[in-house]
């Protein structure tokens, strides 16, 4: 008799717990919320991980335009200080024994006998001395930087230097801080997609905990984060 009766009780616990189970009803939309969480956190990785590369390629081309401005600097002061420091100097010497010899001759014209013989000598020694300098300054040896006043065009001569080398007067530090400044603006853009990603996961939270409203938090919730999606990609294709 006990036997029978511990195994009705038993029977009917089995049955009350089943009886329990299929009348607990399903909660709507508890799956929903795990896959908005899930997406959104993706997103707002994925987000985050580009504009982290943008803001890294704005800093290699703020860095490269830095490398590009100081190399231009060098050969612009390279060809100064050639020209002042290595062409000029000779040039001037070259102008003062020209201008010396053309007195000499000049002088030598009014006069005869030995002092003509030594002023037509040392118009000769001036004229050496030309022959002698004049390869090693182009500035004063060719005429196209001589100026009527009897001068020098020193500004053509620095022009003629610059243009030997056209690979660095092609030297552009300023496209690429340009092209640095709109990546970083780009990435800064991009960041601000974030802010739908996180409002999508903010209302992933409150359907979890607002049951009777999860389904209408999980529709705002999925349109904020296709918000955020179609704005990474509008920044992406036209910032």
């Amino acid at each position: 008799m006990t036997a029978e009766i511990i195994e009705g009780t038993v029977s009917e616990s089995r049955a009350l717990a089943v009886s329990e189970i299929t009348m607990v009803p399903h909660e709507r939309g508890h799956g929903g919320v795990a896959i908005l969480l899930t997406v959104a956190a993706i997103v707002a990785a994925a987000i985050g991980f580009r504009a982290a590369m943008v803001s890294g390629s704005a800093s290699d081309s703020w860095q490269s335009a830095l490398r590009t401005e100081v190399k231009r600097s060098a050969a612009a002061m390279e060809d100064v200080r050639y020209l002042y420091q290595s062409e000029l100097p000779v040039a001037i010497q070259i102008v003062e024994a020209r201008i010396l010899q053309a007195q000499l001759l000049d002088a030598a014209q009014g006069v005869s006998g030995a002092t003509k013989q030594t002023l037509l000598l040392e118009a000769s020694v001036q004229a050496q001395m030309i022959t002698a300098l004049s390869p090693s300054s182009d500035l004063a040896a060719k005429t196209d930087y001589a100026l009527p006043s009897g001068g020098l065009d020193l500004g053509k001569r620095l022009a003629d230097l610059r243009a030997q080398h056209p690979e660095l007067l092609a030297l552009d530090p300023d496209g690429l801080q340009a092209s640095g400044d709109k990546l970083a603006h780009k990435a800064e853009v991009m960041t601000l997609a974030l802010l739908p990603a996180s409002v999508a996961a903010f209302l992933g939270v409150l359907a979890q905990a607002f049951k009777r409203r999860r389904i209408l938090f999980l529709w705002l919730g999925a349109l904020a984060l296709a918000g955020g999606v179609a704005m990474a990609l509008a920044v992406e294709v036209l910032a």
